[in-house]
């Protein structure tokens, strides 16, 4: 995963290439939450949210693996909206943080 560069730098343009809430009119507005590298993956968290839309939290963990030709990029994404924080946030996170090659 390093060759997209550091955790930090990945997730910072991840989520600015989402983030459209310099325009007029504002678009979708996107807040990085945190980062961080683990065993060869990549944990981002952030928000979305459309104009006149409830918060919408994700967890992604995006990993790299080869299959004896090819590199390939696997993305698991969890969201839910953020008025259901407590309701859904430790199982969705549980649930993307599961993720692994086998």
């Amino acid at each position: 995963m390093e060759s997209f560069g550091k955790v930090e730098e990945f997730a910072e343009t991840l989520v600015s290439g989402l983030d459209r809430s310099w325009q007029r009119p504002a678009g979708v507005a996107a807040k990085l939450i945190s980062c961080k590298s683990s065993n060869g993956f990549y944990n981002i968290e952030y928000t979305l949210q459309k104009p006149g839309e409830s918060c919408r939290h994700i967890f992604s963990k995006i990993g790299m693996a080869n299959n004896g030709y090819y590199n390939r990029l696997f993305t698991v994404t969890g969201q839910f909206m953020e008025e259901e924080t407590d309701k859904y946030s430790s199982s969705v996170q549980k649930t993307v943080s599961s993720f692994k090659f086998t």
